[in-house]
C-alpha cells in the first residue's frame, strides 16, 4: 500500500533547474561521502581518488558527490581546525592528479563538470567543530569551496546539539546563539545546511530560522527504525512541505544486523514517498564500511559501543554496489521517471535552487 501511495504521488519527469541536462546525464547524486577524511588518513599513499575510488564510482553511475569533511572525535578540539583544513588541502591534491574530478562551487560548475565528463564533488563540513565559536571563520571555508555545512555529528558542539542513536536522550536544548550566528551566515553566503544529526529541538529552530529548503543529506524514517537520529513523520513531512529533500542513509536502516537489507533500505524510500511525495526523496548512501575495514580490534569495538545500531548493507556496502539497488527498485514497481528523480532530480533541484548564486555582499 506504502509503495501504491508512493508511486501514485509521483509527477512527472521534472529535469534540472537549468533545463540543459536531464538528471541522468548528471548521474547519480550521493548527497553524503565521508571522502575528504579516507584521503587525510591515507595521505602517505599516492593516487587515492584515482585508484581506490573512481572505479567504484563510475562502476555506481556517480555524478555528483558532496564531499564532507569530518572530524573524528579523538581530532576535538584542539586539531579540529588543522584537520579539517588538512581534509581539505588533501581532496584538492587529489583531484590535481585525476582529471576526472571537478571541485565544484556552484551549481553551473556542476552542469560543467558534468558535460566535460567528471565527477563532480562539492564539499560539505559535517559538524562545525573546525568553527570553534568564530562565524567569521565559515567565510573562509566557503572560499575554499565549503558549500554544505551540517551544524553537528552525534555529539555537542558550540553550535549545537547531536540526536542520539536511540529512542530519545538528547537535551532538549536547541542552537546556541553561535549556532544561529551560523544559520544566518549560510543564507547570506548560500550555503546549503544539511539537518543531518541534530536534535529534534535544534531541527524545529534551524526550520525557523531560515527560508532556505531543509536538506536532510543522510537519514532515514523513524518508522522502520526508531531512533532520534532517523525523522520523525512530522519530520518528513515538515521538510517536504518546505520543498526539502531527504537522503536516505544505507547504515542506519534496522536495528537488526539481519534487516540490514536493500529491501528495508528501499521501505524507508517509500515510507518517505508516502508522506511527502516522490520529489523528497534523495540519496545519501553515507558509505564508510572501507573506513571501518582498515580499523584496529579496538577501534572497531569502541565504534560499535558508540553506535551499537550501526550495521552495513552487504550488497550495498559501496558506489560499485548501486546497480543492485537499480534493480531491486526496478522489481519493486519504480518507474524510470520515479527512479530519475530519487538517483539524481531532486537533489539536483535543491543544488540548482541553493547554489546558483555566489556570496551575497553584506
Amino acid at each position: 500500500m506504502a509503495a501504491e501511495k508512493a508511486r501514485g504521488r509521483a509527477g512527472g519527469n521534472r529535469s534540472a533547474a537549468t533545463g540543459a541536462m536531464s538528471p541522468l546525464q548528471h548521474g547519480i547524486v550521493d548527497l553524503h561521502f565521508d571522502l575528504p577524511m579516507h584521503l587525510y588518513e591515507h595521505r602517505h599513499r599516492s593516487d587515492v581518488l584515482r585508484t581506490q575510488f573512481l572505479p567504484e564510482l563510475e562502476a555506481g553511475g556517480i555524478g555528483v558527490v558532496v564531499a564532507s569533511v569530518f572530524l573524528e572525535a579523538r581530532r576535538l578540539p584542539d586539531e579540529a581546525l588543522r584537520v579539517a583544513l588538512d581534509q581539505i588541502a588533501r581532496l584538492y591534491h587529489e583531484v590535481e592528479r585525476c582529471d576526472r574530478f571537478a571541485i565544484c562551487r556552484s551549481y553551473p560548475e556542476i552542469e560543467r563538470a558534468r558535460a566535460a565528463g567528471r565527477i563532480a564533488l562539492v564539499i560539505g563540513l559535517e559538524g562545525a567543530e573546525p568553527l570553534g565559536s568564530d562565524p567569521d571563520l565559515l567565510r573562509v571555508f566557503y572560499e575554499l569551496g565549503l558549500r554544505v555545512l551540517g551544524l553537528t555529528h552525534a555529539r555537542r558542539n558550540a553550535a549545537a546539539t547531536g540526536a542520539v542513536f536511540a529512542r530519545s536522550g538528547s537535551p532538549p536544548d536547541g542552537l546556541s546563539d553561535f549556532g544561529r550566528d551560523l544559520v544566518h551566515e549560510c543564507e547570506r553566503l548560500g550555503i546549503l545546511l544539511d539537518l543531518s544529526h541534530i536534535n529534534p529541538a535544534g531541527f524545529d529552530e534551524i526550520l525557523e530560522l531560515t527560508s532556505q529548503p531543509p536538506v536532510v543529506s543522510h537519514g532515514n524514517a523513524r518508522r522502520f527504525y526508531d531512533i532520534e537520529r532517523n525523522l520523525s513523520d512530522e519530520q518528513i513531512t515538515s521538510i517536504a512541505q518546505r520543498g526539502g529533500v531527504i537522503g536516505i542513509n544505507s547504515v542506519v536502516v534496522s536495528s537488526r544486523k539481519d534487516e540490514a537489507t536493500i529491501d528495508r533500505y528501499i521501505d524507508h524510500i517509500e515510507h518517505v514517498a508516502s508522506l511527502a511525495g516522490i520529489d523528497s526523496v534523495a540519496i545519501g548512501f553515507d558509505f564508510f564500511e572501507f573506513v571501518y575495514r582498515g580499523w584496529s580490534a579496538a577501534e572497531r569495538s569502541d565504534f560499535h559501543r558508540k553506535f551499537s545500531s550501526v550495521h552495513f548493507i552487504p550488497d550495498l556496502a559501496n558506489h560499485a554496489h548501486v546497480p543492485n539497488l537499480t534493480q531491486r527498485l526496478i522489481e519493486r514497481g519504480f518507474s524510470d521517471a520515479q527512479i530519475e528523480k530519487i538517483y539524481s532530480g531532486n537533489a539536483l533541484r535543491i543544488l540548482g535552487h541553493l547554489l546558483s548564486a555566489g556570496a551575497k555582499s553584506g
